[in-house]
């Protein structure tokens, strides 16, 4: 990951694009990724903590730790929509059609 701004905003709005595809069936999102954002969020809910927030530094450093580790994810996942969507441009669709009309009039 990198903390140049522009890399957020393109993942962000890369992520609004990825939602919108999930949800109309044109993509589907990992199963894993899945899992992890919502087992991440449980655990920012739920009072129960492996270190409990109480702990100066070191209560907020498993959150924190946990939520890095899911945004690797959902980056990773963010990377191959982004090329999936650019196969998907340059992917050219045709088809063939017999024109048996066409072939009978000729010969």
């Amino acid at each position: 990951m990198s903390s140049n701004p522009l890399f957020w905003v393109q993942d962000i709005k890369t992520a609004f694009q990825f939602m919108g595809a999930v949800v109309k069936g044109k993509y589907k999102m990992p199963w894993g990724t899945f899992f992890w954002v919502i087992l991440c969020a449980i655990y920012f809910i739920s009072p129960i903590d492996a270190l409990p927030d109480i702990l100066p530094i070191l209560g907020f450093a498993d959150d924190g730790a946990f939520l890095i580790f899911v945004l690797l994810l959902i980056h990773k996942d963010l990377q191959a929509f982004r090329r999936h969507q650019l196969q998907e441009k340059t992917i050219l669709e045709a088809e063939i059609v017999e024109d048996t009309k066409y072939d009978q009039k000729t010969h």
